[in-house]
């Protein structure tokens, strides 16, 4: 009897190891399967590289989900690559570098929403990829939604590049911590008075400069623009006041206010480019604007002197006569 039951017992285990040998050599391996998934695809390099990370299948597989996902709504797939291949190089937590390109995707999306309504969507790839990525960034930053809708709003016709930059201002704004309603402002500044990207970067510096410093954000715009900063609207745009024609390019003609080359609030028209003179020409970096030289000015050199306050061309202050019919306008390098 003992020995009729061990011969059972044994049968039994061995038929139940044999299943289970069975069983595995049926079951798929997920790595495999997540590799098989992604062939073909801009996934595909992803697997081995997030196995190799620590990353567990269910988790690859979510993050793979996300970039195809970009893919099949047509966003930029580089927005969300370049956060995953952030957390890769950085080595983060897997589930961290998960919820970093799921977080980039929602975000990607919200962004490509606002563009659609504000009638960005029919622009080329190129400039509405970059408008799109800048956008979402925004949002990733804490830039509000209904901020930037209105920012796309309202700038709603302009080149997509000009307007990227004027998002990526109101970004660079929010995380140096200037409060929102000045950022906005700000933001609206930029649009009104058509200003170029390098015009952009150098008023987002000033102004984060100044609000470090204590100002606030009247004061930040009232030094930056001029006036009263709440209605100048476009008085004085790109450095012209209200004195007249003059040529944009830095030689005045008449009664005109030059811009790159001349002084930028003179009475007269600036002087043809030179190795030196006063008035505030456009490069050079200033410590605080100010009016540019009352008189007629040639370009800056490394330096130069404006009045009631260095415009482009110095570091200090300098005395002298007021200006006249123009309106300050911002320093940096160009």
């Amino acid at each position: 009897m003992n020995v009729f039951l061990t011969k059972r017992l044994c049968s039994t285990v061995l038929l139940a190891l044999l299943a289970a040998v069975a069983a595995g050599a049926q079951a798929p391996d997920p790595w495999a399967a997540l590799q098989q998934e992604n062939t073909g695809t801009a996934n595909a390099g992803y697997a081995l590289r997030l196995r190799q990370q620590g990353f567990t299948p269910d988790q690859a597989r979510q993050t793979l989900a996300c970039l195809t996902d970009a893919q099949h709504q047509g966003l930029p797939l580089p927005a969300l690559t370049s956060r995953l291949e952030e957390g890769l190089a950085k080595k983060a937590d897997p589930q961290a570098v998960m919820a970093a390109v799921q977080t980039r995707l929602r975000v990607m999306t919200q962004a490509r929403t606002l563009l659609q309504t504000a009638q960005y969507d029919s622009t080329p790839d190129i400039p509405r990829n970059e408008l799109l990525t800048a956008t979402g960034l925004a949002l990733e930053s804490g830039v509000p939604t209904d901020d930037l809708a209105s920012t796309l709003q309202r700038g709603k016709g302009q080149n997509a590049l000009r307007l990227k930059s004027i998002i990526e201002a109101g970004e660079s704004l929010r995380l140096a911590g200037v409060d929102r309603a000045t950022t906005q402002s700000l933001m609206n500044d930029c649009l009104e008075r058509n200003l170029r990207r390098m015009e952009v970067i150098r008023a987002v510096h000033y102004s984060i400069q100044q609000h470090r410093g204590g100002m606030n954000g009247e004061n930040i715009r009232r030094s930056l623009w001029g006036g009263n900063a709440a209605t100048e609207g476009t008085r004085g745009r790109r450095g012209g006041g209200q004195g007249g024609t003059g040529n944009c390019e830095g030689s005045g003609v008449g009664t005109g206010n030059g811009w790159r080359g001349g002084a930028m609030n003179s009475p007269a028209g600036g002087l043809a480019p030179a190795t030196g003179g006063t008035g505030g020409g456009e490069s050079g970096r200033p410590a605080t604007p100010g009016g540019g030289g009352a008189g007629s000015g040639g370009a800056p050199a490394s330096s130069g002197s404006g009045n009631n306050g260095s415009m482009n061309g110095g570091t200090t202050p300098a005395a002298g006569g007021a200006p006249a019919g123009g309106h300050q306008y911002m320093g940096g390098t160009r």
